[in-house]
Order: C-alpha cells, then sequence, then structure tokens
C-alpha cells in the first residue's frame, strides 16, 4: 500500500483519539495500526516511529483545530456569544467524541511540548489572539470598554476557563455547558443559574 495524502490524515485522525484515550507512553505502534484498520507494517510506511506520527498528528490537529475556531468566528451573521460559543465548539470537536483521560492529560501535555515545541506555543497564542479579534470586532455587544477591560484580558480568561473546563468537565455536554456559562459572562449576560 503505498503512501497516500488521505491514507496519513485517517492514520493521523485515528491516533489522535488513541493517544487522547492512553496516553503518548502506553500507546504502541500496534494499537495505532489497529485504530487506523491498518497492518503495524502498513504503518511504518507512512510513519517510520511512534514519535513522527505523535508530532505530525499534534500538528495536523491543531491546525485543523484553528482553522476550525476562525471560520466560527467569521460567521457575522450570528451574535458574538454564539461565534465565541461555535469557536470553541468547533475547536474540541475535533476528537470525535474521544475523550482524553485525566490520568494522561499531564503526559500528553508534556509530551507535546517536548516533541512539538512551537507548534503548541503558536496554538496557545493564536487561539487567544482570534478571540480578541471577534470581541474587538463586536463592538457594544460586548460591554468590555465601560468596565475597563480589553477585549485581550477577556479572550486569555475565556481560553483559561476552555482549559480549566477540559480537565474536569466529564462529558462534552459538561464542556459546551461550561464554556457557555464563560461566553455569557464575556458578553455581560449571566449564565444559568445552578441545576438550571
Amino acid at each position: 500500500m503505498a503512501p497516500t495524502p488521505d491514507r496519513r490524515v485517517a492514520i493521523m485522525e485515528a491516533a489522535i483519539g488513541v493517544f487522547l484515550r492512553y496516553g503518548y507512553r502506553k500507546t504502541s505502534m500496534d494499537d495505532l495500526a489497529r485504530a487506523a484498520a491498518i497492518s503495524r507494517q502498513g504503518l511504518y510506511l507512512h510513519f517510520s516511529a511512534k514519535d513522527e506520527l505523535f508530532k505530525q498528528a499534534v500538528t495536523w490537529f491543531a491546525e485543523r483545530g484553528l482553522a476550525a475556531m476562525r471560520a466560527a468566528l467569521a460567521r457575522e451573521e450570528l451574535p458574538i456569544e454564539e461565534r465565541l460559543v461555535g469557536a470553541f465548539a468547533a475547536l474540541h470537536a475535533q476528537n470525535d467524541g474521544s475523550q482524553m483521560s485525566l490520568e494522561h492529560m499531564n503526559e500528553i501535555v508534556a509530551t507535546a511540548r517536548e516533541l512539538v515545541g512551537p507548534v503548541l506555543e503558536e496554538f496557545d497564542q493564536a487561539v487567544p489572539k482570534e478571540l480578541a479579534r471577534a470581541i474587538q470586532s463586536a463592538g457594544d455587544a460586548v460591554p468590555w470598554r465601560g468596565a475597563g477591560l480589553t477585549a485581550k484580558a477577556l479572550a486569555q480568561h475565556l481560553y483559561a476557563a476552555s482549559h480549566g473546563l477540559k480537565h474536569y468537565a466529564r462529558t462534552p455536554a459538561e464542556y459546551q455547558a461550561g464554556i457557555r456559562t464563560a461566553v455569557r459572562l464575556v458578553c455581560g449576560r449571566p449564565g444559568p443559574a445552578a441545576g438550571a
């Protein structure tokens, strides 16, 4: 089987799910091959080692996430609140329901920072920058100026809330409810009452 771009993408998609679930160290090339429905030898035709697959998959995942987030923020026909919620939904919808095990969260992040480095740094800078741009463009729809805040500060707080929710939300629905509350607070509207 000759390597093709589409096949590499399918392998990276499958690999992301495996890494998120089991962590980097506990994942073997056999696990990755099985998830991608390919033989181990076939996997080696596409990626020479686990670290190469991890690096390329994380880079691809980050690029795809930013593109999805930017597309959601560009939907100017929607109110800013919906655009911001949509941006986070797009950013985190990519793992197709795969849940990152909290047991492996720190290991995955540390491994990604070690192996991929600048890609994650760029991602962590780009997300709040894009959010701030959308908040800034919303004008009076987000009453941040009157509160003495900056669009950048609000964006950074939303991104920090997202990180916290990724660690503690037990389900995608719980994450979405939490990020919607954070966005409502930024947009000047209180979130739903507890238990609502």
